[in-house]
């Protein structure tokens, strides 16, 4: 299992304010493990990062989230920050692109509080999460199951809150997580369409 996502697709979705050193790490695991990243947004050429307590840099953006289908990738990952999500969900995109990966069983990665955007665009009632204490009301109030364990997966859904101590921990998690659902009943499937 060298490159467990040899040629998958990941849609790594973020808008102006996303944490930064989630999204790099998780961009350096999809690669290393074999797979392409493709940074998806409402903004349309550069996405600019949240780092610490201030503005990181600047990442070329693949493609806006209006032209953007789940059909094209195979897993998508939403990293935290509250700024991104703030502007993810004032557009029905994010509703269709998000929504798609999860009706179609598709590996979906929710980092700290993209619970709470996931649950505010109505796709988490009944399904169980993990995340930051902070955000645990607002995704209970919206009809997720509230996790104190973590990471969590519950069909296609991994959660966690990612820190400094488990982040490489959770990424690991989270490839091997992807490369058992692609290699379940659904493998043959999958490289059929590929």
């Amino acid at each position: 299992m060298q490159k467990p996502l040899a040629g998958m697709n990941a849609a790594i979705l973020v808008a102006n304010g996303f944490n930064e050193i989630e999204m790099t790490s998780l961009q350096r695991a999809v690669l290393e493990a074999g797979g392409t990243p493709h940074i998806i947004s409402v903004e349309t050429s550069l996405v600019n990062g949240w780092r610490g307590n201030g503005w990181g840099l600047n990442h070329p953006v693949g493609k806006t989230i209006s032209n953007s289908l789940a059909a094209d990738y195979d897993l998508l990952v939403i990293p935290s920050g509250e700024r991104s999500h703030e502007k993810l969900k004032t557009t029905a995109h994010t509703r269709r692109f998000v929504g798609g990966f999860m009706t179609a069983y598709k590996p979906v990665m929710a980092i700290g509080e993209s619970v709470k955007l996931m649950a505010e665009i109505g796709l988490l009632s009944g399904v169980m999460v993990s995340g930051p204490e902070t955000v645990k009301e607002a995704v209970v109030k919206e009809g997720a199951v509230w996790s104190e364990n973590a990471p969590v997966i519950h069909h296609n859904l991994f959660s966690a809150e990612m820190t400094e101590e488990n982040g490489t921990e959770l990424v690991e998690g989270f490839i091997n997580f992807v490369y058992d659902q692609y290699n379940g009943e659904d493998h043959d499937e999958h490289q059929e369409a590929a």
